[in-house]
């Protein structure tokens, strides 16, 4: 069970509330995948890719909002994020017969939410602090 925990918190509630969702969703796909749902964790990860998605678009405009000096190299990272999720969308249709597939989708699923939140999302965490104080 992939859980969030306070110090990975933004502190800035929309993308918190984005962040909490995707890791429900990793959450409820991993349950499909042990429950060898095929059809429900094909659904839920198509719901997870335009979840991320909005979350992407929302993050990158208060980036640039808040005048974050990196926002050009974070929408890379998104990009590169996309390419992956084309991956997910792909391991999910196979996820009701293949193992490897579900066992690829759970990892890969976990990673995605590590690298965005955990890895790239804390380079930008001190700055939205200092802006939202002054």
């Amino acid at each position: 069970m992939v859980e969030l925990t306070s110090s990975f918190k933004l502190d800035y509630e929309a993308l918190d509330k984005d962040h909490e969702r995707l890791a429900d969703l990793v959450n409820e796909i991993v349950e499909a995948i042990d429950n060898e749902d095929g059809a429900n964790c094909e659904e839920l990860v198509v719901d997870f890719v335009k979840s991320a998605k909005s979350h992407f678009a929302k993050e990158e405009a208060l980036l640039a909002k808040v005048g974050f000096p990196n926002v050009e190299k974070h929408h890379d990272h998104h990009k590169n994020l996309n390419t992956k999720m084309d991956h997910l969308i792909e391991f999910a249709k196979m996820a009701g017969e293949n193992q490897m597939a579900r066992d690829s989708l759970r990892k890969e699923l976990v990673f995605f939410l590590m690298d965005d939140v955990i890895t790239a999302d804390m380079d930008f965490k001190s700055f939205i602090e200092e802006k939202s104080k002054t």
